[in-house]
């Protein structure tokens, strides 16, 4: 098959703290897992593992009593051949609670923005949360950053390299957030469907590094777009039970300006299948893979989705697109590794 449609989901809390175990990261993630089994696709979940790792270690309800329902899921999920990567939101790396509530490092938020020792100190930490979880024995393969914020990105493609990861799978192509507390900006990134990046995510390196296998994004037209986003809201963009907040690094002039960017750059959709209708989901598929139609070699098509995201609307959508992409005679569902295989671009 030429195309490797790789259905990632990050799973995490809201960035601020807030979420209910059980509604926004455990019963989501379970009904998101099913409906992919039922199709024979596996899931990629991006772990965010500082978060877990602070839940992991708490001794206060209800996270101490609910992190057990956690650590179960995740190694059921690998068991059952989903896999699990590298993920991470600096702002829990020294996060404290007090009962229920987090106070997290918000000035933390952007790992683009660490210093190297910091950088490294998550990452590690990252990998030795996921180190029990890995029934192959071997590290991550794959980093996504947390809120896309990685840029700039040198000396955190340097410490990724440096601890065996091999793909980075954060760019969007087209999508940017100039917001001060949380921006990225992949306005100019390479327009290949994979590449080699070791200065700077967006732009294809001559000298090795890791690869970057972008989210696929498409410019879908605003008014498609728009009716997409439409369609969305007019039901529950939560899970049922699920209440948390996006409150995050910016204040309220820095959020209305990421709000207006947004508004902005309507037209350009990524491939989510928490928040796409499944019309819209086919039509950026398409779309990509018309692009990278004569693209000699398979193409990776990243699908992006969010535990506190996939509602029931969320759920009726992907198993429409599923239907949809497994009569495709180009399509097959696929892992980062998986397809790694069918390339012969070094890693």
């Amino acid at each position: 098959m030429k195309y490797h449609l790789i259905f990632t989901l990050d799973y995490e809390l809201f960035g601020n703290g807030s979420g209910c175990i059980d509604q926004c990261l455990v019963a989501p993630t379970d009904r998101c897992a099913g409906l992919l089994e039922a199709a024979g696709a596996p899931l990629t979940l991006f772990i965010e593992t500082l978060e877990l790792a602070h839940f992991k270690a708490s001794s206060q309800p209800p996270i101490h009593d609910l992190y057990p329902k956690i650590k179960a899921q995740l190694i059921e999920l690998e068991q059952k051949g989903h896999k699990l990567e590298l993920h991470l939101h600096p702002q829990w790396m020294h996060a404290t609670q007090n009962k229920n509530e987090w106070t997290l490092a918000l000035d933390k938020w952007r790992i683009g923005d660490l210093s190297t020792p910091e950088i490294r100190e998550c990452i590690q930490t990252g990998i030795d949360y996921l180190a029990p979880f890995l029934t192959s024995n071997q590290n991550p393969t794959v980093f996504r950053a947390g809120g896309w914020a990685m840029q700039p990105s040198k000396n955190v493609l340097t410490e990724l390299l440096m601890a065996g990861l091999k793909v980075d799978s954060t760019v969007a192509p087209g999508a940017y957030n100039p917001s001060r507390g949380d921006w990225f900006d992949f306005r100019q990134s390479s327009t290949k469907p994979f590449w080699k990046v070791a200065d700077d995510i967006c732009v294809e390196s001559l000298s090795g590094g890791l690869l970057e296998v972008p989210i696929a994004t498409e410019n879908i037209g605003r008014r498609t777009h728009l009716r997409a986003l439409k369609e969305n809201k007019t039901s529950a963009q939560f899970p049922e039970g699920c209440v948390g907040s996006y409150a995050g690094p910016n204040n309220k002039f820095q959020s209305l300006q990421g709000k207006l960017a947004k508004l902005m750059n309507v037209g350009t959709a990524m491939l989510d299948f928490s928040t796409l209708p499944a019309w819209a989901m086919i039509e950026v598929t398409e779309r990509y893979m018309a692009r990278f139609s004569s693209f000699e070699g398979t193409v990776p098509i990243v699908a992006i989705g969010h535990n506190k995201n996939f509602s029931k609307q969320s759920e009726d959508n992907l198993e429409a697109y599923l239907e949809w992409a497994k009569v495709s005679p180009d399509i097959v569902f696929s892992t980062y590794n998986q397809w790694l295989d069918t390339t012969s671009s070094p890693v």
